[in-house]
């Protein structure tokens, strides 16, 4: 019951401050074309008269990759000068929005505007910052050396495979095991955040260690709040790829409907990771409410 009553209260949350969505459906897209607008007019310069560009429009066919890739086969060596600050844009662009919209959701008395979100981004952009160097770490940790110990097993079973469907097997269930460890490693860090602003700490490593003996008292509840938002996208990702898959691949038209298919489920993501942040922020309510706001790691 408290699993469901936080998952319907994460629902009327994230419904009543879809303006969060704007903002953050917003910057992503002038971010995005912050990045594409060079490299659109790269092609434009070098393909807008040609036949390949003509290709390229229609859609017809994937052989003008091939094309493209010889056409600038000597950039390769300067991709990853390009490529790194571009993640670092967009990872520290990613930490920012998370500082606003959790600070927001948390807010629940206060309307969503956009001087108060870029506030909270602001104030708990560099505690999310050193979460997510810690969170480097831990997963480098985790899936470098607990990683190994797990694919041992079924790296063995693969090998002695008598058919392609042990190898099969093997492989998925490796795979769903990783993604399940992952799975709890994100809802870790997710309350960690969380867990910084709503006691309005600066401290991410003794939060963290707060928050592991919450999880702990508590583990099972709140793993199962997160599959179910994750069963969430999983239902919205296999609508949008359905619908997706029935569009023409050529014209100007389809091509336009392709794109703002896209877009659409773009935004549906960006609603269920204020799903996500908001359901487990009323579990984490709940749960302190329920130990008379002491820290659940006492009990």
């Amino acid at each position: 019951m408290e699993i469901l009553i936080a998952l319907s209260r994460g629902f009327q949350t994230a419904g009543k401050k879809t303006r969060l969505l704007l903002y953050l459906w917003l910057v992503y897209f002038l971010f995005s074309l912050f990045i594409a607008a060079p490299l659109c007019a790269l092609l434009e310069k070098d393909f807008s008269r040609s036949v390949l560009g003509e290709t390229i429009f229609r859609g017809s066919d994937l052989l003008w990759i091939g094309d493209l890739l010889y056409q600038y086969q000597n950039l390769g060596p300067s991709f990853p000068f390009v490529l790194f600050p571009l993640a670092v844009a967009f990872f520290a662009l990613h930490i920012f929005l998370n500082g606003g919209l959790i600070g927001r959701l948390a807010a629940e008395k206060e309307n969503v505007r956009w001087p108060g979100f870029l506030r909270d981004a602001g104030k708990y952009f560099g505690r999310f910052s050193r979460v997510f160097f810690l969170s480097l770490f831990v997963y480098a940790l985790v899936f470098g050396i607990l990683g190994r110990l797990i694919s041992a097993p079924f790296n063995l079973w693969m090998k002695n495979a008598q058919t392609g469907w042990g190898i099969f097997w093997a492989s998925t269930l490796r795979f769903l095991i990783f993604l399940l460890l992952f799975s709890c490693l994100k809802m870790f860090f997710d309350y960690v955040k969380i867990r910084l602003v709503v006691e309005d700490s600066r401290k991410a490593l003794r939060t963290s260690l707060s928050t592991f003996r919450f999880l702990k008292a508590g583990f099972f509840r709140a793993w199962m709040l997160f599959l179910l938002v994750g069963l969430v996208f999983l239902a919205v990702t296999g609508i949008y790829l359905l619908i997706a898959k029935g569009f023409p691949k050529s014209g100007t038209g389809s091509l336009f409907l392709a794109h703002l298919w896209e877009q659409t489920f773009i935004a549906a993501r960006l609603w269920i990771t204020m799903l996500f942040f908001s359901s487990e922020y009323h579990f984490l309510k709940s749960r302190l409410a329920h130990f008379g706001n002491r820290t659940i790691e006492e009990k």
